[in-house]
């Protein structure tokens, strides 16, 4: 196993998780008459991402850092979510996606760049600094925003749901 194919399985792990604690949320918000759509919009802050979006940034995270470092393209994923379901479907394709992609081809240069375009620029990373300082910090800061989102809209949900399944 090599750095790169743990952090493919750590964000296999990590959407599966967010995966069960959106199902969750599904069904309480099913219980308390609460519409999907409220919860799928609600933010943390006015000048965040919605929990739809946190969803979609944490897949594109994942599968985008897998392709990078498999220098394969990452498949296009239009951003037009608008249910629990659609999102579970998306989380499905990415882990899909990753896991067709074979751990060998993760292999590499620890020192290998890797370019991503920002907004208005370019980052250049190593493949290492680009695991450690970008991909997985970023993937962390979404699908932990999507779960607070989630709690502070009353969704009864506890560190267990977020750490998910533990083998």
């Amino acid at each position: 196993m090599s750095l790169y194919s743990e952090t493919k399985a750590q964000f296999i792990h990590g959407l599966q998780s967010l995966n069960a604690v959106l199902e969750k949320s599904a069904a309480w918000a099913k219980e308390q008459g609460v519409d999907e759509a409220t919860l799928l919009d609600a933010k943390l802050a006015d000048d965040m991402f919605p929990l739809k979006r946190q969803v979609q940034v944490s897949c594109d995270m994942a599968k985008r850092t897998v392709a990078r470092l498999a220098n394969v393209d990452a498949p296009v994923m239009d951003d037009n979510e608008s249910t629990f379901a659609q999102l579970h479907e998306r989380i499905a394709a990415t882990v899909d996606f990753m896991k067709s992609v074979q751990d060998s081809q993760l292999d590499g240069d620890d020192e290998r760049p890797i370019m991503v375009q920002a907004r208005e620029h370019q980052l250049h990373f190593t493949a290492r600094s680009y695991v450690f300082q970008f991909a997985v910090p970023n993937f962390y800061f979404h699908t932990t925003t999507a779960y607070g989102i989630l709690r502070q809209a009353g969704v009864p949900l506890g560190k267990r749901d977020f750490l998910g399944k533990i083998q």
